[in-house]
Formats: C-alpha cells, structure tokens, sequence
C-alpha cells in the first residue's frame, strides 16, 4: 500500500501584534489575568482588509516551495476555517482563484482545530487510492474579527490569534517515512458547549438573523469554559494513547508532540495525563495565542524551520475542538 507523507509546510502570520495590554484599552481585563488563567500574553491579528483567503495564499506558497513543486502541481485543495470570506460559496472557491488553479478539485471541511487531522486523513486516502498526487491541506483564521470585547465573551476573545497554516502531500518513496496513523473522532452531544448559534436555521423562525441576533450577542462565541477544558484534556491525551497503541510504538519514540495550541493551561495538563517530558513538547500560545485550526500547521511548520524536526523523526499532532471533535496523527518524517 502507498504511504503518504507530508512534502512540505508553510505558514503566515500578520505583522501586528497585539499584546495583553492592547486589549486592556477595549475590554475589562488584564495582563495579569490574562497570563494567570490562559498564559497567553501576545497573539497577531490581521488588518480590516485582510481575509482568510488573503492569509492562505503566503502560506500555500511557502508549503509548495518547501516540497519542491510548482502550484501548478497541486489537484487537490482542502481548506479548513472557521472565519470564511463570505458566508458561501466555500472559502476555497476564493483561494483557488488567488492561488491561479483553475478546474481543480477544492474541499471546504468545518472540523475547527482538528482541521489538519482530517485534512491528512483525506488526503492521505485519496493519495493511497491514486485519485490525487499532491492534495494540499490549509488551515486559516482571522479570529480577531469575530472578537466579542463583552464580559460575556472575553473568556475567548482574550486567546484568539490570526494565521495560515498549510501542507503538501505526496506519496512516499519510502514506506518508512510519512503518516503511519491518523484517528479522528466527534461527538455532537457536546456541541452546544462552545458555538455560535447566528446566523442560522435552528433558531426556531424563518429569519437567518436579525438585529436582535446582534445585540444580543448570538453572533458571537460562547463556551462553557469547564466543559472544554475537561473534554480538551481528555480528548487529546486520549488521541495520543490511541495512536501508539495503533502503532505498537511508546512515548519514549516520540521526538516531538505537537498539541493544538488551545491555551497552556490546557497543554501543562495534557503534559501531566501523559507523563511526556516537556522539552518534547512544541508550545507557541504564549505569544501566538489560539489560531483555531491554523495552530497545528502553524507549529509543525515552525518546529520544522526551527530544527526541532528533521527527516527520520517521528512527531505526534494532537487536536481538540468545538463540535467536540479531536484525533491524532504520528508522522515519519
């Protein structure tokens, strides 16, 4: 059976950054606050102007550079988002045409911050089958436009960051190397625990949404902070097990684990479940914040160009998110 694996990545981020003290002057919080409940103190966050599409396109650029192919060469585009351009047609209709791919085939999947873990299992499937030859899979955010600076948002808008993330996939030319394990799961029954009810169909009326929607905070985040955290937790540290048990591998094999960058109390947690030393664990939320699903392209990308993986290591990418859906993915690189 053909192995797939990951080619090359890339990522963007917005120049500006904004600080915990920045957001101290539009909302009722502090640094100290901040840092004690979320240990994020920085995140970027891109200009008025700028869309999800618009982040993609530098980050799709670098992933096909860094695999040694022309965009040309790519047949397949998966994006995943939870801040689309536009409420429809899918974000990637947008991005293909500012990538200059026409005619190829374009996914938008909803899976939230597990986007890169269902992206790999797609592609990985199509790969295996021959279907495509270099699926690419992005993950992109501008969640400081939907920021809500009420105390009955802040619990979220306090984390959230804005990037790209993407990889190029292909098959191996070593059965050795590339995805030796991908499981992704939900549970819907939690999915109430951190949405956005509007705009929407199930709101009991005919409306989409209506003024009142606005005001009265619908078309924002809410989420059940315990909950989350709990299910997060749970959810990752699970996903982990999971996937070397599927691959009769240990934590001692792992070089490097890369956790979706929810908040560090979250991550100091997922540590302790799972006993993993932490100079094996890549952490970037303090001064990225939560980027949603861009967070696990983002990290491999940096961990790579930082050195931290290189060819031959074996690196573990756990995910949680709203839904509640979470998976795991070990990669040979």
């Amino acid at each position: 059976m053909t192995r797939a694996r990951i080619l090359g990545t890339g990522h963007y981020l917005p120049p500006k950054v904004t600080t915990n003290f920045d957001l101290e002057k539009i909302m009722d919080t502090t640094d100290e606050f901040i840092v004690q409940r979320t240990g994020v103190r920085s995140r970027y966050h891109a200009a008025p102007e700028v869309s999800a599409s618009d982040l993609a396109v530098p980050a799709c650029q670098a992933a096909v550079a860094d695999a040694g192919l022309q965009m040309s060469d790519i047949d397949l585009l998966i994006m995943n988002t939870i801040t689309p351009d536009h409420a429809d047609p899918g974000c990637a209709c947008f991005l293909q045409a500012k990538l200059g791919l026409p005619g190829i085939a374009v996914y938008d999947i909803r899976q939230q911050c597990t986007g890169l873990l269902y992206g790999l299992t797609m592609a990985e499937a199509f790969i295996q089958t021959g279907r495509f030859r270099h699926p690419m899979i992005v993950c992109s955010e501008v969640l400081s436009k939907r920021i809500d600076c009420s105390n009955d948002g802040r619990n979220i808008a306090v984390l959230l960051g804005d990037g790209a993330g993407a990889v190029v996939m292909g098959a191996s030319d070593d059965d050795q190397r590339g995805v030796l394990w991908t499981g992704i799961h939900a549970d819907g029954r939690g999915a109430k625990a951190l949405y956005t009810a509007a705009p929407g169909c199930a709101l009991g009326r005919m409306e989409y949404i209506t003024k009142e929607d606005v005001d009265a905070g619908r078309i924002h985040f809410r989420m059940d902070g315990k909950a989350v955290f709990e299910n997060g937790v749970a959810g990752m540290t699970g996903a982990a097990f999971e996937a070397l048990t599927a691959t009769n591998l240990t934590l001692a094999d792992v070089d490097v684990l890369i956790p979706h960058q929810a908040n560090l109390r979250m991550l100091e947690a997922v540590i302790e479940k799972t006993g993993v030393p932490k100079h094996k664990v890549f952490i970037n939320v303090e001064d990225h914040g939560n980027i949603a699903s861009a967070c696990l392209p983002i990290a491999l990308d940096q961990a790579r160009r930082q050195g931290l993986v290189t060819d031959g290591k074996l690196v573990l990418l756990v995910g949680f998110g709203s839904g509640f859906v979470w998976g795991s993915a070990l990669l040979r690189m």
